[in-house]
C-alpha cells in the first residue's frame, strides 16, 4: 500500500427499591465517563511532553517483513506533511488496532507514542525494487497527533501542481517531476482542486480515514515515487523515505520552538 448527572436520592423508600440500581447504573457509567476522559486527556499531555525519538531506518515491527536499513535522506528539505507536531509514523497494519497487530484498538496510546518506526517495505504484495524482499509497502503511515479524524491537515511538502486527486488519493508533482502522494484524506472536505499549484505548507486535506469499501485506521499514508537507477536501469519507483520525514520532523519540531 503503497483513533461525557447523578440524580437525586428521593426518599428511603425509593433508596430501597428500583431507584437504587437504577442510581448506582448512572454512579458507574458517570465514573467510567471520567476515567476515560481523564485518560484521552493524560495520553494528550503525555504526547505533547514525551522526547521525540526515532529507531533506525529499516527496523520494521517484528514479524511485518524486512526494511531498507539505509539512513539516506533522499528529499532533503522537504517540509513534514502533516501541519502540526507531534504526529506519530508506525504501521497502521502490526500495530493495536490493526488486523495484524496485537488486539487492542487504534486509538490505543501505544500509537501516540515515540519512539517512531519505519513501516516502507512492510510485507505487501506490490512489486518494489529497493525494498530486501522485491515487494512491500510503497511508503510510510503517519498518526495524527490524536485519534480525531478530520482534525488535523495535510499539507504540501514542496512547490508543485496538484496532478492528479483519486477517489482516496492526492498526488502533488514537482517541477522536476517528483510525486509526493496523500492517502486517507476527508475527500469531501480537500483544501485544493486537480491543475491547483501550491506552495511548500498550504493545506491540502484533513487527515482522516477515506479507503474506498476497504477498512483502514485514522492516518496519513505518504509516499514518493521519483526516477531513479536500479541495477543499471531507469525506473520511476517508490522511495524511501522514512529518513527524510524524520529529518523534516525534527526541522517542523525546531521551527515550532
Amino acid at each position: 500500500m503503497y483513533g461525557p448527572e447523578i440524580s437525586p436520592i428521593v426518599g428511603a423508600e425509593h433508596y430501597r427499591g428500583w431507584w437504587r440500581p437504577a442510581m448506582i447504573a448512572r454512579y458507574c457509567a458517570l465514573t467510567f465517563l471520567i476515567s476515560i476522559t481523564i485518560g484521552l486527556i493524560s495520553s494528550d499531555i503525555r504526547a505533547q511532553d514525551e522526547q521525540p525519538s526515532f529507531l533506525q531506518p529499516g527496523d520494521l515491527e517484528p514479524g511485518s517483513g524486512e526494511g531498507y536499513k539505509k539512513d539516506t535522506i533522499y528529499f532533503p528539505g522537504i517540509r513534514f506533511p502533516i501541519e502540526q507536531p507531534p504526529a506519530f509514523a508506525n504501521s497502521q497494519v502490526y500495530r493495536p488496532g490493526g488486523q495484524s497487530g496485537p488486539g487492542g484498538t487504534q486509538c490505543d496510546t501505544r500509537n501516540y507514542s515515540y519512539p517512531w518506526r519505519d513501516n516502507y517495505c512492510e510485507t505487501r504484495g506490490w512489486g518494489m525494487p529497493l525494498c530486501p524482499k522485491g515487494k512491500g509497502h510503497q511508503g510510510q503511515d503517519i498518526r495524527p497527533a490524536t485519534c480525531k479524524k478530520d482534525t488535523y491537515w495535510a499539507v504540501a511538502v514542496d512547490d508543485g501542481l496538484i496532478a492528479h486527486i483519486g477517489s482516496y488519493s492526492v498526488t502533488l508533482q514537482t517541477a522536476r517531476g517528483t510525486l509526493y502522494r496523500y492517502l486517507h484524506l476527508n475527500m469531501d472536505n480537500l483544501a485544493v482542486e486537480q491543475m491547483d499549484k501550491v506552495k511548500k505548507g498550504d493545506k491540502i486535506g484533513l487527515v482522516s480515514n477515506w479507503f474506498g469499501n476497504t477498512r483502514t485506521s485514522i492516518h496519513l499514508h505518504f509516499d514518493i515515487k521519483d526516477t531513479v537507477v536500479v541495477e543499471g536501469r531507469k525506473s520511476a519507483t517508490f522511495m524511501p523515505l522514512y529518513a527524510s520525514l524524520i529529518d523534516a520532523y525534527k526541522r517542523l519540531l525546531k521551527n515550532a520552538e
